[in-house]
């Protein structure tokens, strides 16, 4: 066996404490990762959990009060007007469920990449009215109204579907969250060759603090079963999907007690367009008698 000199004897064990020196720091790094792996993990079960008890009351609560008001309505031989009053609530917690189920839909699209945009010229005003309208009995429930300020026809080529639930999310948001006698403000306009869509309403706002969580999937300022507001969690993320596919910009404007305002900007798309698309429809109630 070779004997070292003391310099090679050196020489040796500093390459040898430098060699276990970037083991080390290749372990810490793989620790690191590791460990943001398993809070991403445990933040996906808890996200899980959340959404699976929040969604259990978003659909049991309608579908129970579906069937109960609908017995009422087949075993009552009481006055009209009765019946009426139960159809209209019937159609109420139908339509909510459907919302919060079409959202679940295209929330599962996004996640697969399975959306992805149709463009088509469209008549933005049409799917304006439209979408106001199937608000048309929680505006009466809650004696408020929308004022729409469009350009008749205002045509734009983008992808109908996404721009009328992104306009459904919007407003379903500010009728939710404004008071009786409230008011929500809709502008559609073409600034500079893009749709600037505006939803503004009078309600109570949002916090400086908690804005910034209100664009998380399923994340809601309150929670759990005595929450005085529907919903899953789900609309603002999906809008802001929607407008990230559609190469738009979404801004947000909110303080508790002033209320909130929402812009969307879309640009044309970069592909010719030639085909026209009516607002897509998105519920099952669209065409459906008004009470």
């Amino acid at each position: 066996m070779k004997r070292l000199s003391d310099d090679e004897l050196i020489k040796e064990l500093e390459d040898r404490f430098a060699f276990n020196q970037e083991a080390l720091k290749d372990l810490q790094e793989m620790t690191k990762k590791l460990e943001s792996m398993n809070a991403k993990l445990q933040e996906s079960e808890a996200l899980k959990s959340h959404f699976l008890s929040n969604i259990r009351n978003e659909i049991n609560n309608p579908l129970t009060s579906i069937m109960g008001l609908s017995q009422q309505c087949l075993c009552s031989q009481t006055e009209s007007e009765r019946c009426n009053s139960i159809a209209k609530m019937i159609y109420l917690e139908a339509f909510t469920l459907d919302f919060q189920l079409q959202n679940i839909f295209v929330a599962a699209e996004l996640e697969a990449g399975e959306a992805d945009p149709a463009f088509a010229n469209v008549d933005v005003s049409t799917i304006i009215d439209r979408v106001v309208e199937t608000f048309e009995y929680q505006l009466g429930e809650k004696k408020m109204q929308i004022k729409a300020d469009r350009k008749k026809p205002l045509s734009f080529s983008t992808d109908a579907r996404m721009v009328r639930l992104i306009l459904v999310n919007l407003l379903g948001n500010a009728v939710e969250f404004a008071p009786e006698n409230g008011h929500v403000d809709v502008v559609a306009e073409i600034c500079d060759g893009a749709l600037k869509l505006t939803v503004r309403d009078d309600g109570k706002g949002i916090p400086k603090e908690a804005q910034g969580a209100i664009f998380d999937r399923f994340k809601q300022l309150e929670t759990g079963t005595t929450k005085s507001h529907r919903g899953h969690g789900l609309g603002l993320s999906i809008v802001r999907s929607l407008v990230e596919m559609l190469s738009g910009e979404m801004s947000f404007d909110s303080a508790s007690g002033e209320g909130c305002t929402v812009i969307i900007t879309l640009p044309p798309p970069d592909v010719e367009v030639s085909d026209s698309a009516t607002e897509g429809n998105m519920f099952i109630f669209d065409d459906a008698e008004q009470f």
